[in-house]
């Protein structure tokens, strides 16, 4: 038998463990998944049991969530794993968060995130520890389960988690690796340094997992080659639900607007050049640009990004002209979409989105 830990903590994390336990008895003929049901809060339950299953186990799936991934149980359950069965048959299964993000004792494990080529690999460990019991035509049963398992992982990251501040803990941390400035806390979040930066880019497109909504000018450096890696999952991404959008101020706005909105006399032809970029990578992964690109013709007061359930955002200031003043590495600031002004930034995007136009062919 492959008898399989599934440690959770959180109510997603616990979906996802409810869930694998009856799945993959689909997949794996031989399995013998194991999770504790209990509704009593993890910390406060069943020791004695769940430390026996730990040892009894000769694999473990660890839930990870970006609510949970710190989670003094979770971590606990990893590290008896770990001595229990060794490290490499310790798997994390990640839902909305990236290897790169685990810390602690998590980052010593091959984590699995949720594709269809990762989790097929995941498969396939499990049903190796079957032996000579392996399942006959794995790929054929996974090939005919898997529908039903991105169904589900979707259902699950739609849940939402009352009054989380996870996003902008991971953004934090992600800003931090990036060599970006150790930010003041407050009501929310303030960089003195940073915006617009290939580095500001690297870290949203890095942690964001189903929004991505971009209030900006020209957003150049977002279509440039260091981010080709996120363009090349996002066909499928999209398929799954993940929103992205960008707003392009357009290139035909009126003059006294495009001198407000940036201080280049050419932003005109500056713009036009994006634009045409940013069709090109779309279309080149399969996307159509009509769907996640339209142009505005408005002042704006603060370029804006909202990027899972965090927001992130950096007022536009004049200079003695009437100009915007560069926003490369200006100073930002990072808050929760619940908060009053994160609600209300989102709601300009949605705005200026319904209103805006496409971009032509």
């Amino acid at each position: 038998m492959a008898n399989i830990f599934l440690s959770w903590s959180g109510k997603r994390s616990r979906e996802m463990a409810s869930f694998l336990y009856v799945w993959l008895r689909k997949v794996i003929q031989k399995a013998k998944p194991w999770m504790s049901d209990s509704d009593i809060e993890k910390g406060q339950r069943w020791f004695i049991e769940i430390g026996e299953n730990l040892n009894s186990h000769n694999i473990g799936i660890i839930c990870v969530t970006p609510e949970n991934y710190k989670a003094p149980w979770l971590l606990f359950e990893a590290g008896a794993l770990s001595k229990a069965v060794g490290s490499s048959k310790v798997c994390p299964l990640l839902l909305g968060i990236s290897p790169s993000e685990l810390d602690g004792p998590l980052r010593e494990f091959q984590a699995t995130v949720l594709t269809k080529e990762d989790v097929f690999k995941l498969v396939k460990t499990l049903d190796a520890e079957l032996g000579e019991w392996k399942t006959p035509y794995l790929e054929e049963a996974f090939e005919a389960f898997w529908p039903e398992f991105e169904e589900k992982i979707s259902e699950i990251s739609k849940i939402e988690i009352a009054g989380s501040n996870d996003q902008i803990s991971r953004v934090i941390n992600s800003f931090a690796r990036h060599g970006l400035p150790e930010p003041l806390i407050g009501s929310q979040v303030y960089f003195s340094s940073g915006f617009e930066s290939h580095s500001l880019y690297t870290v949203l497109t890095n942690v964001v997992q189903n929004r991505l909504l971009i209030f900006g000018r020209k957003n150049r450096k977002l279509f440039d080659k260091e981010h080709r890696d996120f363009f090349k999952t996002l066909k499928e991404r999209v398929d799954n639900g993940f929103d992205f959008r960008v707003l392009f101020l357009n290139p035909n706005a009126p003059l006294h607007i495009l001198r407000a909105a940036h201080q280049d006399d050419d932003l005109k032809s500056q713009i036009e050049i994006c634009i045409k970029r940013a069709k090109e990578v779309l279309e080149n992964v399969g996307l159509d640009p009509e769907n996640h690109i339209r142009i505005y013709n408005i002042h704006r007061t603060v370029t804006s990004f909202i990027v899972d359930d965090a927001v992130v955002y950096s007022p536009i200031t004049l200079d003695e002209n009437g100009r915007a003043k560069r926003l490369t590495k200006a100073p930002f600031s990072v808050l929760n979409l619940n908060t009053e002004l994160g609600k209300e930034l989102h709601k300009s995007f949605e705005s200026v989105w319904e209103n805006g136009k496409m971009v032509s062919s």
